[in-house]
């Protein structure tokens, strides 16, 4: 754990603080570079740490930590065997191998015409799937015009969680693989055999069915990483530090997850527990455990609050008091909060679910927000590989706003983004194409008030730490002169010049290029 003395950032740190107090605040700023870049947290919104007294924790992919590729593969395998077991698809398709290249949280898979997209914020196409084929340009404006696809919920679904991850190559296997049999005659909308339509939403809906059961019904996916935490679940010896210094601190902790508490109990144990110990004596690190928690409804309307019988794992009145420690079972933001002590502003809450821990939570309530990326490590990794390439990418954006006619600059900027969205893998970048921000990118930048790669890299700050964002300029505050155009004239033609790469002197490229190395 790396040491921590007075914060950085205070009142008296604009010019009116003594020699001493400056020279401490520096002495903070010092240990604060030292941290590893893959242990940083990352500042969208000022945050004070002093002000918070309760630290929330949602449990999967936050508090534990699966280890990827494995966990995917066993959602990924799992899928695919209850698809064929139980949904009568043919046995070739447990021949499909899972590839960890493909795929990031944050897609879109369109149910309409079984493609997956990458887009902006406004729906903007940045990148087109079908299968493991990226698809042109021209081929992406004649089923999106203006190659704008809307967030439509009857037929977008969004790959928002790591759990995602595992479906989302499998939908573009299943599509590949109907796509590549013969007996399949494609159409815009699926396929069709022996007379019979087979469309890529009938599919999606098979593999979400799959999905659902090996999660929530037959729970063969929590089953088998059980019998094998070792290999599934990462322990951080971080953990149970960075817990029992904030409750020495005088602050409180709770978890708060969605999972049952026959699932949390075991995974808690095997993270905080004593070996030889009792079951449950991890919950000595937490004032306050909520399973059953039903995020993203938890901030809003919530359920019923319940308690657990914890040697039966049954729920109950509250008024039956069971015996054992005290665990619940649903309800809401606002009763958590009074349960706790605290206002909305005194709590932050720590998850991975960029919809369902974050933008719920601060849309209808007033908790503060650390989201949970643990894509984020090989992320710096593939930027700061690739710092010259980003510079570069930004000199020919700006070079291309004062030439916009130049050819050979349209085909280096092409070059450029690709060779950068290959580097981060299959599907490129979980924050962005090029130098422009995902959907999912831009949802982090709004929503999150601070993010990181694991929750254990709160370990690295002090408990009165203040969180600082970068000043943000308008174009027209960054002193930018007109001659430069970086301006809408940009920003209205960039997507027609990469167009105009894709369709002309990259077209062989592309049509050779898939997103399975």
């Amino acid at each position: 754990m790396a040491p921590s003395g007075e914060t950085f950032v205070r009142k008296n740190s604009e010019g009116y603080g003594s020699d001493s107090s400056i020279s401490d605040n520096l002495e903070e700023l010092e240990l604060e570079n030292t941290l590893l870049n893959e242990e940083r947290i990352f500042v969208n919104k000022n945050l004070n740490m002093s002000k918070i007294t309760c630290y929330g924790f949602d449990m999967d992919y936050t508090l534990c930590e699966y280890i990827s590729p494995q966990f995917d593969e066993l959602a990924f395998t799992l899928a695919k065997q209850w698809m064929v077991e139980n949904l009568g698809y043919a046995r070739s398709v447990l021949d499909i191998e899972y590839n960890q290249q493909f795929g990031v949280r944050g897609l879109w898979f369109d149910r309409r015409a079984g493609n997956l997209l990458k887009v902006d914020q406004f729906g903007k196409i940045l990148d087109c799937c079908h299968g493991f084929r990226m698809m042109k340009s021209e081929e992406i404006k004649e089923i999106y015009p203006g190659k704008i696809q809307r967030k439509d919920d009857a037929r977008v679904f969004v790959m928002n969680t790591l759990f995602n991850l595992a479906e989302t190559f499998l939908i573009a296997a299943l599509v590949d693989h109907f796509d590549q049999r013969e007996d399949y005659e494609g159409t815009a909308t699926g396929w069709v055999k022996d007379g019979k339509e087979f469309t890529f939403a009938q599919l999606f809906k098979d593999l979400r069915t799959a999905i659902d059961d090996i999660h929530l019904y037959s729970c063969l996916l929590k089953k088998n990483c059980l019998t094998n935490l070792p290999k599934y679940v990462k322990k951080d010896k971080r953990l149970p530090v960075m817990l029992e210094r904030m409750r020495s601190s005088g602050r409180k902790t709770f978890l708060l997850t969605n999972s049952d508490w026959w699932y949390t109990r075991q995974i808690m144990n095997f993270l905080l527990g004593v070996q030889g110990g009792r079951d449950d004596s991890w919950l000595s690190y937490f004032d306050l455990v909520v399973v059953d928690a039903c995020k993203p409804r938890f901030f809003s309307t919530g359920t019923p609050l319940q308690s657990v019988d914890t040697s039966s794992s049954t729920l109950v009145p509250l008024s039956s008091c069971p015996p054992g420690p005290a665990v619940y079972s649903g309800g809401d933001h606002a009763t958590i909060s009074t349960m706790l002590g605290a206002k909305g502003p005194d709590v932050m809450y720590a998850g991975d679910h960029l919809f369902a821990d974050v933008i719920k939570c601060r849309k209808l309530c007033e908790w503060r927000t650390l989201l949970i990326v643990p894509e984020l490590s090989h992320e710096l990794q593939v930027s700061q590989k690739n710092s010259a390439l980003l510079s570069h990418l930004s000199k020919l954006e700006t070079l291309l706003a004062d030439n916009p006619q130049l050819e050979e600059l349209k085909v280096r900027l092409w070059e450029a983004v690709n060779e950068l969205n290959q580097d981060f893998g299959g599907s490129g970048s979980l924050f962005r194409s090029g130098s422009r921000l995902s959907y999912f990118g831009s949802q982090v930048m709004i929503w999150a008030d601070v993010y990181t790669g694991s929750v254990n890299n709160l370990a690295g700050y002090g408990m009165e730490h203040r969180f600082v964002r970068q000043p943000v300029k308008l174009p027209h505050e960054s002193g930018m002169g007109s001659s430069r155009r970086i301006s809408q004239d940009m920003a209205d033609g960039e997507d027609e010049e990469l167009d105009s790469i894709q369709e002309g002197e990259e077209e062989e490229l592309l049509h050779e290029h898939v997103c399975v190395n």
